[in-house]
């Protein structure tokens, strides 16, 4: 296994990602103190976030076309700058209405960056892309740890959410000069590959006529699904079952959040050969976990669980889409766009779910989505495997051999 080696791109592309789960992660942490001051319920908390990811499919599906056109890196510093207007815009808002008309502009530049930080490290590190993508996507974890942390602090000490979604958005702003800068740099050195050659609209259909994207497709949207779950109604939960402060329902989202990087970073170990296996394990992990959360009731033994909930999520992100690039041929890019596209409704529709089950049923009640998620992504892994060893299309790709299946 050949030594990592991060270059600066990789380091810009970690910080944007930072900023990016800081926009993510603000809005559920705000929920309450955000709900009471425009009189809204679980549901339509949960669609300030499903707004969010429906802008980003959408974008999404555009994206590879502009960073053939543009460049992957131009792309992401309009992007980055987008995020950071919306987030401005989300700190003035004076009403629930503008606050989803802001998320517009937030799905838009997160989209972007969402979109094309993976394939951009997937070029710069073929054929090892696996662990690079692993500690990449670490930085969405600390960026979310961060956040909660210092957010669920100002909310305790009754500093505004509109103060604190202006902090976010400034820091954002900041990140993305980092990444033009960087960027700037990089290509002048010669240290960014050329974009690929051909029509990504043609790609796109290549990869939709394959059986193993729609299986990595289902596999994504349960991978968003859970992640989404834990990050966006731990803060809440807690706040609701335990009744506490802000700051004990931020606590519990870093402690998920922990857990995300750990296991994240531990990807960097994983060789790429064994991608299909960490998935696997993570995923029946997972589903084991997922139960604690119905019989729970000691604080301490929650934030046990939230922390290998996270440790069992950390690599799907990232590993799946690693993984998929080795077993679907051709340009990986839209490959790349297309399984954020399918993974990204996972965190829209399950935050919705489980904010209507929430209101319906009760918040613990909707935990209950979470285990069956786990199941179908391992059995879409499983999936997959059974697959492969009856195509030979797969075999090979780009001149390295796949691991044999299972």
């Amino acid at each position: 296994m050949n030594k990592l080696k991060m270059t600066s791109m990789d380091v810009a592309s970690s910080a944007s990602l930072m900023a990016y789960s800081a926009s993510a992660v603000a809005t559920p942490i705000c929920l309450l103190v955000l709900s009471r001051e425009l009189n809204l319920n679980l549901a339509e908390g949960g669609g300030i976030e499903a707004t969010r990811a429906i802008l980003l499919v959408a974008v999404l599906l555009i994206s590879g076309i502009a960073a053939s056109r543009w460049g992957k890196t131009t792309v992401m510093n309009v992007g980055g700058f987008i995020l950071a207007a919306g987030l401005f815009s989300y700190a003035l808002a004076p009403s629930y209405i503008l606050i989803l008309g802001s998320m517009v502009l937030v799905g838009l530049g997160g989209g972007l960056l969402e979109a094309l930080i993976n394939p951009l490290v997937q070029d710069l590190h073929r054929g090892d892309s696996g662990r690079y993508l692993n500690i990449v996507n670490a930085f969405w974890s600390i960026g979310v740890l961060t956040t909660v942390l210092i957010v669920g602090e100002l909310l305790t000490w009754e500093i505004s959410w509109r103060y604190i979604f202006m902090g976010i958005a400034i820091i954002a702003f900041l990140i993305s000069l980092f990444f033009l800068i960087s960027s700037k740099k990089a290509h002048k050195e010669k240290r960014i590959p050329p974009e690929p050659q051909g029509n990504p609209l043609h790609h796109t259909r290549e990869i939709l006529t394959k059986r193993h994207f729609w299986v990595f497709a289902i596999a994504m949207i349960c991978g968003g699904g859970v992640e989404a779950a834990y990050t966006f109604w731990s803060a809440s939960y807690i706040q609701i079952y335990y009744e506490t402060l802000p700051r004990v329902g931020a606590i519990g989202t870093a402690i998920f959040a922990s857990g995300m990087i750990a296991g994240r970073l531990a990807g960097g170990l994983i060789s790429q050969k064994n991608l299909h296996k960490q998935i696997l394990i993570s995923a029946l992990g997972g589903f084991i976990i997922s139960f604690g959360f119905f019989w729970i009731q000691s604080m301490v033994a929650l934030f046990i669980l939230l922390f290998f909930a996270g440790l069992a999520c950390a690599c799907f992100w990232p590993s799946i889409q690693s993984y998929a690039a080795d077993r679907l041929p051709g340009e990986s890019t839209m490959l790349f766009i297309l399984l954020s596209a399918m993974g990204i409704p996972g965190f829209a529709i399950i935050t919705w779910t489980m904010g209507k089950i929430g209101d319906l049923m009760g918040l613990r009640s909707a935990f209950a989505v979470i285990p069956l998620l786990f199941l179908i992504l391992a059995a879409a892994i499983l999936a997959d495997r059974k697959i492969g060893r009856d195509r030979k299309g797969f075999e090979e790709k780009e001149g390295n051999v796949l691991s044999d299946p299972l």
